[in-house]
């Protein structure tokens, strides 16, 4: 179980919120960090252990792109996540009128149908903190969809790199 959420009608969404005063230049190493929700309850860590370890390479991949390398020592940053994922069901009632006679003395004939559609929803947050601070840098919030499992690993990746692209953030 993993993954992002969103309703059926968007796609895959990152919102960025970030420390308008921080100083992004200066940021030069990182280190994961295990988010406290994942501390606190270790059957979380169990049970969303395929999307943690999706998570951190994703992460790895995107953060040495931009310039930021692991830290040997004490890092400028530390990086941390939570993520959930929670199963859907959307119901949608669909109603056709059919052509042709009249159904009685009252109207047309008119037929219903319903679609039930199962699917994941679920939701990254990825937090950048302030080492020597410990405040909050910059967070992405990301939700997305997930109808086929088998691809849980391309949406989360998807969703990683649509944030850490937004990394530093453009001051405006």
């Amino acid at each position: 179980m993993c993954l992002l959420m969103a309703p059926a009608l968007l796609a895959q969404k990152v919102t960025i919120d970030f420390d308008k005063d921080a100083d992004f230049s200066r940021v030069q190493t990182y280190q994961w960090r295990v988010h406290p929700a994942f501390e606190k309850n270790p059957e979380l860590r169990d049970l969303y252990a395929t999307g943690i370890q999706l998570v951190l390479e994703a992460g790895n991949r995107e953060l040495m792109k931009k310039g930021l390398r692991p830290a040997e020592g004490s890092p400028d940053v530390f990086v941390t996540f939570i993520l959930s994922a929670e199963d859907r069901k959307e119901v949608r009632t669909i109603t056709e009128f059919t052509s042709g006679g009249w159904y009685g003395w009252y109207a047309p004939p008119v037929w219903t149908r319903t679609e039930i559609d199962y699917h994941l929803a679920g939701m990254i947050v990825l937090d950048i903190v302030d080492a020597a601070t410990s405040k909050l840098m910059w967070r992405a919030y990301c939700t997305d969809t997930i109808r086929e499992m088998r691809k849980r690993d391309e949406n989360i990746s998807s969703a990683v790199k649509k944030a850490i692209d937004r990394y530093p953030p453009k001051r405006k």
